[in-house]
């Protein structure tokens, strides 16, 4: 049966023509716009400052240290974020009766709404009052984390963090379980009858096989922190404490009345082309990530 290209093409081409639309032109057009001064969405002239954009973020403090708070995440968020998720997924391929209800159960914070789970973090588990933190560590009598104040300045980004982390593992497990379901059984059986002990065959047959999926995993991760908003915006968009480089876009992009955080976009003024010029270089470093991972994750062709 030959291959009729010229239809391929007619069907190709609409969602091609779409995809350069939706997702090519707005970084193209950002990328341009990052070297101009524009201070309104319309009707405004644009200056031409070359780099003055980027100096401008990379001189800014608040900036700066939006990046530290989101290394911060990545790191130690990561860390609870992949280590729960490997957990379950070695419990959920045990053998364990109900597979799919724990399955279901572990990723049913995916679909709350941020707003709602904000909510109920703050108000039912942080709440100095009758949060379920101040409960259940007072009954265990450890008083002084009974009485840490979690939605209190020098907190919240804790806060937010184990909030942030509780709503990321069930995405990451469903990936990590997919690896780990297309693994063998039998390689794992032999290597327990050789006298493997679980770390061994974690740490030796597991991992070495999943270095694909831990890739996808770890670049999907840094994404999603470097696009961290919703989650610090519903915990306390006016605390300096949980800024974020997303955050600090959005107030230059399109201003906060009553003041924003060391001149983002204070008082309803917006600075178009600076904002711009944080996306590129939030898209700038998901390239880089990328990149570092595929040299630190060498793809190889495996057979089993």
């Amino acid at each position: 049966m030959k291959t009729n290209k010229k239809m391929i093409i007619a069907f190709l081409a609409p969602a091609v023509i779409a995809y350069m639309f939706v997702s090519i032109y707005p970084v193209i057009h950002s990328t341009i716009l990052s070297f101009f001064e524009v201070s309104a969405w319309s009707g405004s002239e644009m200056k031409f400052v070359g780099l003055g954009n980027f100096a401008d973020l990379l001189q800014n403090s608040v900036f700066i240290r939006s990046f530290g708070k989101i290394g911060i995440v990545w790191l130690l968020g990561g860390v609870g974020v992949f280590g729960s998720a490997f957990v379950f997924s070695a419990l959920l391929t045990s053998g364990i009766k109900g597979k799919s209800f724990f399955r279901a159960v572990i990723y049913l914070p995916n679909l709350i709404p941020v707003v709602a789970a904000a909510a109920m973090w703050t108000q039912y588990i942080f709440s100095m009052r009758f949060g379920l933190f101040k409960n259940v560590f007072g009954a265990l009598g450890l008083q002084s984390l009974a009485n840490i104040e979690w939605t209190s300045h020098s907190v919240i980004f804790w806060a937010m963090l184990i909030a942030f982390v509780w709503g990321g593992i069930g995405f990451f497990l469903l990936i990590i379980l997919a690896g780990v379901e297309r693994i063998p059984v039998e390689l794992m059986e032999a290597a327990k009858l050789d006298g493997a002990t679980m770390i061994q065959v974690f740490t030796r047959i597991t991992l070495p096989l999943l270095r694909d999926v831990i890739r996808v995993a770890v670049v999907m991760w840094s994404i999603t922190v470097l696009n961290l908003f919703s989650f610090p915006m519903a915990f306390g968009q006016t605390y300096p404490e949980v800024m974020t480089p997303a955050m600090y876009l959005y107030q230059l992009a399109f201003g906060q009345a009553g003041g924003g955080a060391a001149g983002a976009g204070a008082n309803g003024v917006v600075y178009v082309g600076r904002a711009a010029a944080a996306g590129v270089i939030l898209t700038g470093i998901v390239v880089l990530i990328y990149g570092l991972l595929n040299v630190v994750f060498k793809e190889e062709k495996l057979e089993y």
